[in-house]
């Protein structure tokens, strides 16, 4: 049962709703929340998906402001529970995302279609560091940052399980980036952290316990992250500013002091016509202020700046650390190349960003040499390989990232053994395995899954144990 504080509804009925809206507001604070997900354009067709769940008997409506963003109408048929143990989604056909939280990077596109350096500074678990490669077609850079470490386990985790091989992963406080990092990036996500106070249809318990006090306490923290975000800004990038909470505190009042310290390099780009229906939640300024029941949706906020052209700064007065990789060897390359040719797999084209540290073997995004040694870097890009005595062992995260590259040792698994496969457990297909050798990308509807390894006539399982989850289900049925 949803608790709301008595203090919260006093608080949030003076900041604007009318009467009538907060009877609404109320009231949708109690109903369920529309289940959505989005699907994975960088490895997957949308119309093939959406047509696979539609076979399954599910009626999708399409998510106004984002065009690969479905709400699933349970009216029509219920989701089975454990719905992140559905070999699609396991696979990275889909990233389940609640609607709201597509927006912000809707915005930042619309504002900047085509930045090459973007900074998630607040990334876990991955929802929008997943949406923004797909928007940059796993090209140019993005630095997912994470504060907490236990998320930026889990951000590791989405990351590479839909195939993202253009972000690097980071482990730091936000408020560092504009004095590490000055007028570094294109653009910006700032999805701050926040009281979640628009959470309310998914955590019944969101509000019962609300306070201005901490309201005020996070708006603090709000403001200081958006005035390095801002620094790290490069002249003429574009900066969204989000939070999943409703109140103007932590909302429009951030924006007013991120306008009153830079108010001669800062405009706001207003967001009425982001999508059909946006005049809706635009405020006056031109932020969308998205309260659920405007559209049956969580509450949500976003706004989003432009930084005026001006000089840039002297980046090399940035002190930088060492860094422990080494571009590749032609000798090593050339070695790489030829195991790589088992899958035939062509790396010709990513030859210049690969680099070795002792017998690894990584793939780092274009753009990341501006950045090395300015920040700690977590988890870089894709870790290839391994080399070893005999040759190379390839990584889960490359078969993933790059696996719809490889033209031979690729092995279909049907639906039963793709989930045996995610299982842990090894592989004795019907199918003769006399034409393989070693290492195989084993595959489901044609999209990688991970690796195998032919053991006489079954495939040896090597997906990570981290990876391998009780409970793979096949059918939406």
């Amino acid at each position: 049962m949803t608790k709301i504080s008595e203090n919260f509804i006093q608080h949030i009925s003076q900041q604007g709703l009318a009467p009538d809206e907060l009877e609404s507001f109320l009231s949708y604070c109690k109903k369920p929340l529309r289940r959505s997900f989005r699907v994975n354009s960088l490895h997957f067709e949308t119309s093939s998906i959406t047509q696979d769940w539609q076979n399954q008997g599910y009626q999708l409506n399409s998510v106004p402001w984002a065009k690969d963003g479905y709400w699933i109408d349970e009216d029509h048929k219920a989701l089975p529970a454990g719905l992140g143990n559905y070999i699609g989604h396991q696979q990275g056909q889909i990233y389940i995302q609640e609607a709201s939280s597509m927006l912000p990077v809707t915005a930042l596109f619309a504002a900047n279609p085509n930045p090459q350096k973007v900074l998630d500074m607040a990334a876990a678990p991955g929802s929008k560091t997943t949406q923004i490669a797909a928007m940059m077609d796993n090209k140019g850079l993005i630095i997912a940052n994470e504060l907490s470490s236990s998320r930026l386990k889990g951000l590791f985790s989405n990351v590479q399980r839909c195939g993202v091989s253009n972000v690097c992963l980071t482990h730091a406080d936000g408020r560092v980036f504009g004095d590490k990092t000055p007028e570094q990036f294109d653009a910006i996500l700032l999805d701050a952290p926040c009281g979640g106070e628009g959470t309310v249809r998914k955590d019944p318990d969101a509000l019962e316990a609300w306070s201005l006090d901490s309201v005020l306490a996070m708006s603090k923290i709000q403001r200081e992250l958006i005035c390095s975000a801002f620094k790290a800004l490069k002249p003429g990038g574009t900066l969204v500013y989000s939070t999943c909470t409703l109140s103007q505190e932590e909302n429009q009042k951030v924006c007013q002091h991120l306008l009153e310290q830079f108010p001669e390099q800062v405009t706001v780009f207003n967001l009425e016509n982001l999508f059909a229906g946006a005049s809706k939640a635009t405020t006056k300024e031109g932020y969308l202020h998205i309260f659920p029941h405007i559209f049956d949706s969580e509450g949500f906020f976003v706004a989003c700046f432009t930084k005026v052209m001006t000089e840039p700064l002297d980046k090399e007065s940035v002190s930088k650390r060492k860094f422990p990789f080494a571009p590749i060897s032609v000798k090593e390359l050339t070695n790489f190349k030829s195991y790589c040719e088992h899958f035939g797999w062509n790396i010709s084209d990513i030859a210049n960003s690969i680099w070795q540290r002792n017998n690894e073997i990584w793939y780092f995004p274009s753009g990341i040499q501006d950045l090395i040694g300015r920040i700690k870097m977590d988890r870089m890009g894709v870790k290839l390989a391994e080399s070893h005595k005999k040759g190379y062992r390839l990584e889960h995260q490359a078969a993933i990232a790059f696996g719809d590259q490889f033209k031979t040792a690729q092995f279909e698994l049907n639906a039963q053994e793709t989930c045996d496969f995610f299982l842990g457990r090894d592989i004795y297909p019907d199918a003769s395995l006399d034409n393989y050798q070693a290492e195989v990308l084993v595959t489901f509807n044609q999209q990688p899954i991970g690796l195998g390894k032919k053991v006489s006539n079954r495939i040896k399982n090597n997906l990570p144990r981290d990876l391998v989850r009780d409970g793979s289900f096949s059918s939406l049925n």
